[in-house]
């Protein structure tokens, strides 16, 4: 058995239990709306699947070059556009021309939305209270820095939580005490003593990654970090000339879609589950974005670029063809939410956020207790 030196551990206490209460409401918040973007992405894709129409094998659906054109009508000086194509029977068409978003009826072309709806919007709030606290215009860099460095101070609890959560005598017998709730508790204070200690230690791992993973959305450094690891430096946005219209005299935009499909089906992506076609982002320049699933997990997807003048075939981007640093970052975006090992890898993000909101509270219920005894 290893005894573990008092004096460290009582320093490390305070400065933890100091941490913790100054960031708690900022933690809480961030694990809270963390929970409440669990499945943004299903109940979002269950909220347009609402608007599909009864399938009509005898009716041809509207082509894409409809949907552009419908697109373009309605905002003639908004070259960039999106449409995306599910690849389901009836399914209603996502459209974006610029910000403008809009469902259309697959058959009719019939605008069924204007704007992404009650659903998106309310995950836009939850969004932005994760991010930012709601702050908006100047305030929003404050919003976002008093989260960025809250999250550090989280990165330091989890570590010192550790620290303190291992007995003071080291055996078997005492670790596995540590990591069980007992049958019953002696009081409020000890149940949530044990509830801060063992819900604490179970999700360790998974807070861990999704805090150490945020770093990168908040901080240069991090990204250097990341980077640098593989010899790369950070990448930064590319310059290209704006286009200000669509070009005239094109492959035809369906013919393009029909294209990618059987570029889909001989790259063994026949079960696409949705198809992006985007246009007006680089003159002459088509990209499908082929992905088969609803949460863009970039292992399961791959970019494909024609020249909109040729129909030819410009390029194919996949993940492997990434560079190592940016393939480490998209891991790691894709960890933060836990969609890198898809639903269930969401549910234990949603689990692990709901039980961070357990452990703010636990921890600043013992840590007013324990100053009000001093």
């Amino acid at each position: 058995m290893v005894k573990l030196p008092n004096s460290v551990k009582r320093w490390i206490f305070w400065i933890h239990l100091t941490a913790g209460m100054i960031a708690a409401l900022f933690i809480f918040t961030m694990s809270a709306t963390g929970v409440l973007l669990t499945y943004e992405r299903q109940i979002k894709e269950l909220a347009e699947m609402s608007y599909a129409v009864e399938p009509e094998p005898d009716r041809q659906r509207i082509t894409t070059d409809r949907a552009v054109a419908i697109l373009q009508e309605l905002h003639p000086k908004e070259p960039h556009i999106y449409v995306r194509w599910v690849n389901r029977d009836g399914a209603a068409v996502p459209a974006w021309a610029g910000p403008n978003s809009y469902l259309l009826h697959p058959y009719s072309g019939e605008i069924l939305r204007v704007g992404e709806g009650a659903v998106a919007e309310f995950f836009h709030i939850v969004t932005d209270l994760h991010r930012y606290l709601l702050l908006d215009g100047d305030y929003r860099s404050i919003g976002k820095a008093l989260n960025n460095y809250a999250n550090l101070a989280f990165i330091f609890l989890l570590l010192s939580g550790l620290y303190l959560w291992l007995p003071k005598r080291l055996s078997l017998r005492s670790l596995r005490s540590q990591s069980w709730l007992p049958k019953r508790y002696k009081n409020a204070h000890h149940r949530n003593r044990q509830w801060h200690f063992v819900f604490g230690i179970w999700s360790l791992p998974a807070l861990f990654v999704i805090a150490v993973t945020a770093t990168l959305f908040h901080f240069d450094w991090a990204n250097k970090a990341l980077y640098g690891f593989y010899g790369e430096t950070v990448p930064v946005p590319e310059k290209h000339e704006p286009v200000t219209s669509l070009a005239q005299g094109q492959i035809a935009y369906e013919k393009l879609f029909e294209r990618a499909k059987h570029h889909a089906k001989e790259n063994d992506y026949g079960d696409w589950y949705s198809m992006w076609m985007e246009i007006g982002e680089h003159p002459h320049e088509a990209r499908f974005y082929i992905d088969k699933s609803i949460g863009h997990r970039q292992e399961l997807a791959y970019s494909l670029f024609f020249d909109s003048r040729t129909g030819q075939v410009t390029d194919v981007l996949r993940k492997e063809d990434w560079s190592m640093g940016d393939q480490a970052w998209g891991t790691a975006r894709f960890l933060h939410t836990g969609e890198y090992f898809g639903i269930v890898g969401q549910t234990l993000a949603g689990l692990a956020s709901l039980l961070a909101c357990i452990l703010v509270y636990t921890g600043f219920v013992l840590g007013l207790r324990r100053i009000r005894r001093n």
